[in-house]
């Protein structure tokens, strides 16, 4: 009867464990993490890869996205498109070091590979894509810049936020991109250092409110950019060939610089009306070969 009892006894333990076990699998379940996918996902801090968007403007020197976040302690996965067909990349940068870098890259035509303050970037590139693996980052925040002769000057930048405060706050439109527009009232218009011709030669602003541009010319030929009244091109051209291109009290002229070469400079423009302006480099002979745009400005 003892030996049966103590049989009992263990027989009746053994159910317990197992019921026991049991009713506590679902809540071992319910605790475990669930997976997360899909794009515009930002890992936490010691995750996985992080995958951001990152495209150049078609339409002038500067990059859709000029915010990006992510959390510290991960890859990054940058994925650049260049739409346009004037040259551009995508380079992250050491704090501080954007000038050296830039100036660095001159000679390689833009290639930052082996560059000192580079931490990570790609190649320039037209009308396509290509992809940037960045290796994981202490928090703080990094400058990424376009190293293509002139272009960063010009205001090609942007700045990346490392940290977890920062994860899946890209200020990204769904498709992963803003639309380009001259709502913030700067504009940037760059000189081709091959041809006669504007790197930009459409631009689109706001009616109405006064524009500042940022006129960039890498090339040590003389050139400027001069906004005229619409049909007003060819009189300007002509006026100024006697001053040596410099549109300072032009008849038609609504707003311009003297001509420089290897510098840059700014042009403010005054509030005009929706409509579209041509713009022209009034140095002798470049306008006749092409160097020409227009500004669209939009109610």
């Amino acid at each position: 009867m003892k030996v049966r009892g103590w049989l009992a006894l263990v027989a009746l333990a053994i159910a317990i464990v197992l019921a026991g076990c049991s009713r506590a699998d679902p809540s071992i379940i319910a605790a475990a993490p669930e997976a997360t996918s899909g794009a515009g996902d930002t890992n936490v801090a010691g995750g996985g890869p992080t995958s951001l968007d990152v495209a150049a403007d078609p339409t002038q020197l500067k990059f859709q996205q000029e915010t990006l976040n992510a959390a510290e302690g991960q890859t990054i996965t940058v994925n650049f498109n260049n739409p346009a067909a004037v040259a551009h990349n995508w380079v992250l940068v050491q704090p501080g070091q954007e000038d050296a870098v830039a100036q660095a890259t001159t000679a390689s035509n833009g290639d930052p590979t082996g560059i000192t303050g580079v931490i990570a970037g790609m190649a320039p590139i037209t009308s396509s894509s290509a992809t940037v693996e960045v290796p994981a980052q202490q928090a703080g925040t990094y400058p990424y810049i376009c190293t293509v002769p002139g272009h960063y000057a010009a205001g090609m930048k942007g700045t990346l936020t490392v940290g977890s405060a920062a994860a899946g706050d890209n200020n990204q439109t769904a498709g992963g991109t803003e639309p380009a527009s001259g709502a913030s009232g700067v504009l940037a218009v760059a000189a081709d250092q091959a041809a006669l011709k504007f790197q930009q030669e459409a631009l689109t602003g706001k009616a109405e409110q006064p524009l500042t541009v940022n006129f960039e010319n890498p090339s040590a030929l003389q050139h400027n950019w001069v906004l005229v009244q619409p049909g007003q091109e060819d009189a300007v051209a002509q006026a100024t060939t006697a001053s040596n291109g410099d549109p300072t009290g032009i008849t038609g002229v609504i707003a311009g610089n003297p001509p420089i070469a290897s510098s840059s400079a700014t042009v403010e423009v005054p509030a005009q009306q929706a409509g579209t302006y041509p713009y022209i480099c009034t140095v002798p002979g470049h306008y006749a070969a092409g160097m020409k745009g227009t500004l669209t400005l939009e109610p």
